[in-house]
């Protein structure tokens, strides 16, 4: 596996249209310039890590997904179940006060 700026971008396009977002929205969202943002989804800038991380959460996937493009689907059901055993964690904290 690599990364690859392109197919980051085609998929981070992809997101926004399944949101029915525009790019300026996006770019709004992140604090960043409208040129920056369609640079990112072109492929031809990277942003850093800490812009990836802000995109993957405005999407609601992982970073798994966006920058190696592992199933998305995949991605969310490890989240989940991650949050699952949180808040079971919680739960019995909860019961033990």
């Amino acid at each position: 596996m690599r990364f690859d700026p392109v197919e980051c971008g085609k998929r981070i396009v992809k997101l926004r249209l399944e949101q029915r977002e525009t790019q300026q929205q996006i770019s709004d969202k992140l604090n960043i310039s409208l040129d920056h943002y369609r640079a990112i989804e072109a492929g031809r800038r990277v942003g850093s890590l800490d812009l990836l991380i802000e995109i993957a959460f405005i999407f609601g996937v992982s970073l798994d997904y966006l920058i190696l493009g592992q199933d998305k689907l995949l991605a969310n059901h490890r989240v989940q179940g991650e949050l699952k055993n949180i808040i079971e964690q919680l739960d019995h904290l909860l019961l033990s006060i």
